[in-house]
């Protein structure tokens, strides 16, 4: 067994945001001593109190070299009190690198992801990602991935500017606030109107270059995203790439219109905004 592959796949593991029982998982060293040709390991998380995620994650065996390959995984957001709203999409690992489970969890629930992606031609560049849950890839298996690139024009610290957000007066908690909401996260923020302080929940809305205020929540909100938090990068060389794991961005197709209005938009201190008064609306 090849130790330092191991190291690098727990390490990704550990950064992807599997958790440490999961990066230190007895079963995955077992199964790479044994050489196995394909393994899968399993896991669950909750991010809200309606909602479980589960994922299964994927390694494989390459065929000429010493090593295994963590290439992707499936995750499947449940809700055990209403089946319907159950989802399901395969997200792709390069490197060690792709969408966390946290991020999954936010996209599957169907908030937008700011990622930094690898184009065919291995330049890399940035983007946000939504699902749209209305299509499907050709085969089927994916819900397709909506890409807007800089070329769309969305700046999410102009949208924030728009608004009396308190939070954005102080320099540690509007970087706190912009790295929360790039991570899809719904972020409890302070507006501050004719000497009014009133408690508000946004989310980033780059398909119609704004954000979404979410007036009044009955879910428990997650304790907003802290850099100081975030696993470390991998920092150990990654094995060569797995020729039979997909492209970084294989089932990610940009949003062609960059001109595309709002359809759905009301009006606060004369910006456009979304609005949503419960919180399955955004679920």
């Amino acid at each position: 067994m090849n130790n330092d592959n191991l190291s690098f796949i727990r390490q990704s593991i550990r950064y992807l945001g599997f958790g440490e029982a999961m990066t230190h998982n007895e079963q995955l060293e077992q199964e790479m001593q044994k050489g196995v040709k394909e393994f899968q390991l399993k896991t669950a998380a909750c991010f809200d109190e309606w909602s479980t995620i589960q994922a299964t994650l994927y390694f494989r065996r390459g065929d000429n070299y010493d090593m295994y390959y963590f290439n992707k995984y499936d995750a499947l957001l449940v809700y055990d009190s209403d089946p319907k709203r159950n989802r399901m999409q395969t997200f792709y690992i390069s490197k060690g690198k792709g969408v966390t489970l946290k991020e999954a969890f936010n996209l599957l629930q169907g908030r937008a992801v700011y990622k930094n992606l690898i184009d065919a031609e291995g330049q890399e560049y940035n983007a946000w990602l939504q699902l749209s849950f209305s299509e499907r890839t050709p085969n089927n298996t994916n819900y397709r991935i909506r890409h807007f690139g800089e070329r769309y024009g969305y700046d999410l610290e102009k949208a924030l500017a728009n608004y009396p957000i308190r939070e954005l007066e102080d320099d540690h908690l509007k970087q706190n606030l912009l790295y929360s909401l790039k991570k899809g996260n719904i972020h409890p923020v302070t507006f501050t109107k004719s000497n009014k302080i009133e408690k508000m929940y946004i989310e980033a809305c780059p398909e119609y270059k704004m954000i979404t205020i979410h007036s009044e929540l009955t879910r428990a909100i997650q304790k907003p995203y802290s850099p100081k938090a975030d696993p470390i990068k991998p920092a150990l060389t990654p094995p060569p790439d797995d020729p039979e794991c997909p492209a970084d961005n294989e089932e990610i197709e940009e949003e062609r219109n960059d001109e595309k209005e709002p359809c759905d938009k009301t009006r606060l201190n004369g910006s456009s905004v979304r609005k949503r008064s419960r919180a399955s609306d955004s679920l």
